[in-house]
């Protein structure tokens, strides 16, 4: 029981984001990204780089380049799937810690503190959705109890 229900609620988000991305733009405009890890690598900033794929009213979509510790952080507003999609890292996700590597998914339902670190021997790449769209100031960092 407990694997459909973890499978129905990585679904439905996907699902409403493929719905999302399809409704927003008619087809013949349809884009095709091709190689996001080198994309990402191309990608100027700092050790965290990011690059919008695409955004409307209902989805953001980004290339996360990351090369060191995200810190530990919620979001008010959206829910965020992120796809690894090269390196590896340590995903802590409220209480639970876990080792990712590239091909994993994770849905982290919104008002949940979570963090990454990479612990490969470069940076991990992720595509990373978040739904509704991610807005300034949903981001919000936790700080650590004393």
């Amino acid at each position: 029981m407990r694997q459909s229900r973890v499978t129905s609620r990585l679904l439905v988000p996907l699902a409403a984001l493929a719905f999302a991305c399809s409704s927003s733009r008619p087809e013949s405009i349809a884009r095709v990204e091709l190689d996001l890890p080198a994309q990402a690598q191309n990608l100027s900033g700092g050790p965290v780089a990011k690059g919008l794929v695409h955004e409307d009213a209902d989805v953001s979509i980004n290339v996360v380049r990351i090369g060191e510790p995200i810190a530990l952080h919620r979001h008010l507003q959206s829910e965020e799937v992120v796809y690894l999609l090269s390196g590896e890292g340590t995903l802590q996700l409220a209480l639970d810690t876990r080792a990712l590597r590239a091909g994993d998914l994770v849905v982290v339902p919104r008002n949940t503190p979570h963090a990454f670190t990479p612990t490969g021997s470069g940076p991990a790449v992720v595509l990373q959705f978040f739904t509704p769209r991610f807005v300034d100031g949903d981001r919000v960092v936790e700080v650590p109890a004393k």
